[in-house]
């Protein structure tokens, strides 16, 4: 029997499958593994750059990044500024320590150092040089830093106080320094700057907690030496310092005694920095006038810094006293010596202003016209220092035009005390010299002889108004009065020209006058040269003119 077409089954149609099951197993792959690479890429920590000059002690993928001891990165290359006068180290710090790069961060390369303020960094001697990090204050992000090339001296949010201290004497301190308060370390000096606009040293420092209560505005500072020995009215004084800053020198501060209640001083306040503890008295000032004094005679014992004193108080200093005029010469002996001194209007009471330099300076022209003269006088006889005066001279003419010199007001020279009193003594001579002494002593020898005839005529009165009157008192009256006309020839005889009396009277007026002659040099080399009483000083020789070679 035979099957017909309805028989046959039909076919199935159903869609075919693409994708197998087995594709599950690396798409899941692949998903783990970008998920591992975007958590492993969210984790890593920031990528930074940092400047140093060198790059000695550094080794990429090695050297690590630490602050506290801990490690924070390590670096990944390190490469040449393109300027080729640095290098560029890049380093990656782990991811908490994001939020730590902003500005003001410090990094800095520890290595073994051995100077005077101490040791540091021994440790790297086992586990290798390594890059110090130090956070910043700052909010603000940055990722490109410039590496010191030594290390901070005070740690970053140590508590304490920033300053700024200057110097304009011959003197300097460098990095490590110590700050000294009554002999406790307090601080240290922690950079060095030159600013060559001001021409001046600039010192950062730093004061630790609690001693940073002690800085004031009145606070002064001065250059430790260690030993420091003065001569004042009251003798020599010495005083010994700490032991380490007879080693390392270094700077001390105190309050002046005697001075007011003062406020405490903001962050980088600036401050001077003394010579001395005895010079800490002494105010700085930034206003100063300029003028020219021409000394006709020596200025020795006058020196750079020298007091210009008017009525016994400082007003100024000398500034130069080696300034020759082109085409002179010492050799031309009426030279006079350009003496440069400068005049502080806050030393004469008024403000530290400009203003108070034009009104100063308008005063003293108007005093030099009345008879204001500055003189040479000796300061200290042992030193032999000496001091410019200002003083109103007697008698002085008023002048009504100024004297320039190197286009400064020149005050005139005065004549000292010492010079006035050797003049006086010159006169005395020449006075002592023109006495006609011969007359004088031959004019008294007439004037005792006619006292002589007088007296016999007395006694012969006497005589006579005894034997006529016979009164008793006027007998008395008359005998006194024989004795005193003997008593006066006697000295007649004794100032007789041929007499010991008037040949003594005459060789002590001769050895006065010798005397006086002998002692004007003397008084003359202790005007010029004060210390010499004390200080013997070798005699100078005079330049010999010598003959021009042919």
């Amino acid at each position: 029997m035979s099957k017909t077409d309805n028989d046959v089954p039909l076919a199935k149609v159903a869609p075919l499958r693409r994708i197998s099951p087995l594709w599950l197993i690396p798409l899941v792959t692949l998903v783990v593994g970008a998920w591992m690479v975007y958590d492993n890429w969210s984790k890593q920590g920031p990528l930074i750059s940092i400047e140093f000059s060198t790059a000695e002690g550094l080794e990429e993928g090695v050297t690590k990044i630490k602050t506290r001891e801990v490690d924070v990165g390590q670096v990944e290359k390190i490469t040449l500024n393109p300027d080729l006068n640095g290098v560029v180290v890049t380093a990656r710090l782990n991811n908490e320590f994001r939020d730590l790069l902003v500005e003001g961060s410090r990094f800095w390369v520890v290595q073994p150092t051995i100077s005077l303020s101490g040791v540091s960094g021994l440790g790297t001697l086992m586990t290798g040089q390594y890059i110090r990090f130090s956070p910043g204050k700052s909010d603000k992000k940055v990722s490109r830093f410039q590496g010191l090339d030594s290390p901070p001296l005070t740690p970053m949010n140590t508590p304490g106080l920033h300053l700024m201290l200057t110097t304009t004497g011959n003197y300097s301190f460098a990095k490590g320094d110590l700050i000294h308060y009554k002999g406790i370390n307090v601080g240290k000096v922690e950079d060095v700057e030159l600013n060559f606009s001001e021409h001046k040293i600039y010192y950062s420092v730093f004061i630790t907690a609690p001693y940073h209560q002690l800085i004031s505005t009145e606070t002064r500072f001065w250059k430790a030496s260690g030993i420091r020995a003065e001569v004042t009215s009251e003798g020599f004084q010495v005083e010994v310092g700490p032991i380490d800053s007879l080693l390392l020198g270094g700077i001390s501060f105190s309050i002046p005694e005697g001075q007011f209640i003062s406020e405490p001083v903001a962050e980088n306040s600036v401050f001077y920095i003394y010579p001395s503890r005895s010079a800490i008295f002494e105010k700085q000032y930034l206003f100063a006038i300029q003028y020219w004094v021409l000394v006709k005679d020596s200025i020795g014992g006058l020196s750079v810094g020298s007091p210009v004193v008017h009525r016994g108080l400082q007003v100024g200093k000398v500034l130069r006293t080696d300034y020759i005029p082109e085409g002179r010469n010492l050799l031309d002996k009426t030279m006079d010596i350009p003496v440069l001194i400068e005049i502080n209007p806050g030393r004469l009471g008024l403000p530290d202003s400009e203003d108070s330099l034009v009104r100063a300076t308008n005063d003293i022209n108007t005093w030099i016209s009345q008879g204001l003269v500055a003189t040479i006088k000796t300061q200290n006889f042992l030193l032999g220092s000496q001091l410019v005066n200002l003083q109103y001279e007697e008698g002085a003419t008023t002048q009504p035009e100024l004297t320039y010199f190197k286009d400064l007001v020149v005050i005139p020279i005065g004549v000292d005390s010492l010079e006035k009193f050797t003049e006086s003594i010159e006169a005395f001579i020449a006075k002592i010299n023109h006495l006609p002494l011969e007359s004088v002593v031959g004019k008294l020898d007439l004037l005792l002889d006619e006292g002589a005839a007088t007296l016999v005529s007395f006694q012969q009165l006497a005589k006579s108004g005894e034997s006529v009157i016979g009164d008793e008192r006027l007998v008395e009256l008359l005998g006194q009065l024989t004795d005193t006309m003997s008593a006066l020839e006697e000295t007649a005889q004794s100032f007789a020209n041929d007499s010991q009396t008037s040949q003594d009277l005459q060789r002590t007026l001769q050895t006065l006058s010798t005397f006086l002659e002998e002692m004007i040099p003397l008084i003359t080399e202790l005007k010029n040269q004060p210390s010499g009483l004390i200080i013997p000083t070798s005699p100078r020789e005079e330049p010999q003119p010598t003959r021009k070679q042919q």
